[in-house]
């Protein structure tokens, strides 16, 4: 991966755009043979296909307007980026409703859900494109903004419903409904009405764009408490102003009905424009645009990773490494530049550096088409192929949102301004019950659980130090259950969430098989800061007619971020697998342990020496987008008739991060003590990477348990970090161990006193 600082960037980010212009040339046609107009993808995108046009203004006119972008070496010269450029804008400006000469019936737009983030784009573009603009291309762009901030004036007694699922007439931010809320669309709304107010300040509806403006951007980082605030905000109390909460308490943001952190930069995008839109105006930007944004920023930088990529925990709804990934540079721009925030100087320089590497492996300047080939050749097969979530639109505007959001970030990059300070979040753990989030974000490990997960309802992650391309996050650590008639997915019925100094524990019950399956899971991360232990423990509840069983389910990506090979490492020596390419089959492993890469260790806890490979090949992540195989323990095949009660899966895996395979192969001799499995009540005790030993205990049984577990370690001096003190007591050489139903006990026993093998 190319090696860039933050000095670097000036440089780097227009030497991509440069080598993209010739493949992002190939995506843009003029319209009706209309040499003034062009559109970017084809008409079947719909709204995106606006979205993408404009992006595709604001690099060409960014790279036909400044002379650091040099053009000299490639076969597209400045006078071929204006003319593109001018004809997307054009094109943007005579497809909007708001057009004095009629409006083009290609894709019609404008007065719509997500129609002010568009004119906003299309702001940003005048922005670079400034001395390249007629007169008449100012005038029609200040009358389609004063067109969307007319459309956005608020009357609450008019409910509209819209496009996109959003309300154009008032804030669509029903109360106590996070899943559903529209953080994003009450940004970009309150950064449109923002420009016309600074266009035209005297207009006869500039009072009334003020009042939806403040009203807009009082409900974008809105959180429960707002509703009792009593802090003046613009002449008003907070109370008053609030009309619903878009983020938990914790200011996590839920979007499409689970924890979303693309949606938080997304939004961020929009506030960060008007700010800069207000600075550019010489304006004093309103004190609620960048309001609880140090609060978000304190939740968003825990996901930032190592190499730059961010944590999805609870899954993604779009193409791996684009969308929210991309939409994260500008950001990190914004809160490095007027935030001052050192960590987010340190993750962009790697985040560019990410999205240069996937450059660097194609052939023609693309950033993600060859990744995506699958993907566009079965969009554009003749054949009718079942409908794909995301939408094909989506992989048109994927080919032009990584040199836009690369030049956003260079654009913003050269802006001046202290904007706030960022808060230090400490490295604590984080947990959001409302959501079902739990993660902690350390120096060695990242390591989260979702009992709200996209398309799978629960799933967990290990991501060690510089292991980022390793993370996949659909259905991570979820046992699977295939039946033959169907029935593979998971409902969560309960679940609970415990933080402590350096880690987490959660423990919770799924409903698997269409309600036929009972599936217990308690996932830990221990305070060293590298270990966690996986417990998983399934019965049936009905017949069923079984045919795979996969657990634990560990997703290993393995694709062109890790070069396409994964060494996976256990007892018999290492075993190199192929990613996208290879034949799909398992790679079966006989041994206690496996390591992967140098990266990431698992131990069996339950006695199961053995792991299994389950390798794909093809590039099965959403939109074709990412190829990654599977670590299944346990693994059974055997197509069976199981009858109501029987055991179907009782496992227990250790999972440590940033470790190489020797010491992997140490850690069951070094790192195992004694162990209880009764009905229901499992115990573990597990010694940390710091020395220190643990004792884990889970209860999936529907009626208190208790167990009497030995101890060969001192515990005299233990700390109860989950659970209640009367339910570890010691007794003798041991402890008695007593949990309700569906509990969970965790207690940080000795240090590193206990004899180990040599």
């Amino acid at each position: 991966m190319p090696n860039l600082h933050t000095e670097d960037l000036a440089r780097a980010y227009p030497e991509a755009i440069c080598a993209w212009l010739p493949f992002g040339r190939t995506g843009f046609e003029r319209v009706a043979g209309d040499l003034d107009l062009g559109r970017y993808g084809p008409t079947s995108s719909g709204a995106l296909a606006i979205e993408a046009t404009v992006l595709y203004a604001f690099v060409l006119g960014l790279a036909a307007a400044d002379d650091a972008f040099d053009l000299s070496g490639s076969d597209v010269d400045a006078d071929a980026c204006r003319d593109d450029a001018l004809a997307a804008f054009r094109y943007c400006l005579q497809t909007h409703a708001s057009s004095p000469t009629g409006q083009l019936d290609d894709v019609p737009w404008g007065g719509s859900g997500m129609s002010p983030k568009m004119a906003d784009q299309l702001a940003l573009a005048a922005e670079v494109m400034h001395g390249l603009l007629s007169d008449e291309d100012r005038a029609r762009l200040a009358s389609l903004i004063e067109y969307e901030a007319d459309a956005n004036i608020l009357l609450p007694w008019h409910l509209e419903a819209v496009d996109h699922g959003y309300y154009r007439r008032r804030p669509p931010v029903p109360a106590a409904r996070h899943g559903t809320s529209y953080p994003e669309s009450n940004a970009w709304r309150a950064n449109i009405l923002g420009r016309a107010l600074l266009a035209d300040p005297d207009h006869d509806h500039a009072g009334q764009w003020r009042e939806s403006m403040l009203l807009h951007l009082a409900n974008s980082l809105s959180v429960p408490a707002d509703a009792e605030d009593g802090t003046i905000w613009s002449g008003r109390p907070m109370r008053v102003w609030h009309v619903g909460a878009n983020l938990h308490p914790s200011f996590a943001m839920e979007h499409h009905g689970f924890f979303h952190p693309g949606y938080v930069n997304r939004t961020l995008l929009s506030l960060f424009s008007a700010w800069h839109a207000w600075r550019d105006a010489g304006e004093e930007p309103p004190h609620l645009l960048l309001r609880h944004v140090p609060e978000v920023w304190a939740v968003q930088r825990r996901l930032l990773l190592w190499d730059g990529r961010l944590a999805f925990p609870a899954g993604q709804d779009y193409p791996r490494y684009l969308w929210g990934q991309l939409y994260l540079l500008p950001v990190l721009t914004f809160m490095r530049r007027q935030f001052g925030c050192e960590i987010a100087a340190q993750c962009e320089a790697r985040a560019a550096a990410l999205l240069l590497r996937e450059q660097e492996c194609a052939d023609d300047g693309s950033f993600c088409a060859r990744r995506l080939e699958a993907w566009r050749r079965e969009i554009e097969s003749p054949e009718d192929v079942p409908a794909r979530s995301p939408a094909p639109s989506v992989y048109y505007r994927s080919q032009v949102d990584a040199p836009f959001y690369a030049g956003l970030a260079w654009w913003w990059g050269r802006r001046e301004g202290a904007a706030g300070t960022c808060p230090d979040d400490g490295g604590e753990p984080l947990a959001e019950p409302a959501c079902g989030l739990v993660l902690h974000r350390g120096e060695r490990r990242f390591a989260s659980w979702s009992w709200r997960a996209c398309g799978a309802g629960a799933q967990g992650l290990i991501i060690p130090r510089d292991g980022d391309h390793i993370a996949e996050w659909e259905g991570n650590l979820l046992s699977r259950f295939h039946m033959r008639d169907g029935g593979a997915q998971s409902r969560v019925l309960d679940h609970t969430e415990h933080t402590f100094p350096g880690g987490f524990a959660t423990v919770g019950r799924l409903a698997a098989g269409d309600d036929r399956i009972m599936h217990h899971v308690a996932f830990i991360a221990l305070p060293d800061g590298q270990t966690c232990v996986h417990l998983s423990r399934a019965w049936t509840l009905e017949e069923i007619d079984l045919l795979l069983h996969e657990g634990l389910c560990l997703n290993v990506a393995n694709d062109l971020f890790n070069g396409n090979r994964r060494v996976f490492h256990s007892e018999g020596g290492p075993r190199e697998i192929e990613g996208v390419g290879a034949e799909r089959h398992e790679v079966h492993l006989s041994s206690p342990w496996v390591n992967v890469d140098d990266l990431l260790g698992m131990a069996a806890l339950d006695g199961r020496e053995h792991f299994t490979v389950a390798v794909n090949g093809t590039r099965q992540a959403c939109g074709h987008s990412l190829c990654y195989d599977r670590i299944v323990h346990p693994y059974d095949a055997r197509p069976r008739v199981l009858q109501p009660g029987s055991a179907l899966e009782d496992s227990a895996v250790a999972l440590i991060a940033d470790v190489d395979a020797a010491t992997t192969a140490r850690w069951p001799a070094w790192h195992v003590g004694p162990a209880r499995t009764d009905t229901g009540l499992r115990a573990f005790t597990v010694r940390g990477m710091n020395d220190r030993w643990y004792l884990v205990a889970a209860n999936s049984a529907p009626q208190a348990a208790d167990t009497m577990m030995p101890l060969t370690m001192e515990a005299s001096d233990f700390e109860v970090l989950v659970g209640d003190p009367e339910q570890f007591v010691l007794v003798g050489l041991g402890a008695m161990i007593l949990l309700p139903p569906g509990g969970i006990l965790v207690t940080a026993l000795a240090g590193s006193d206990y004899p180990v093998p040599a």
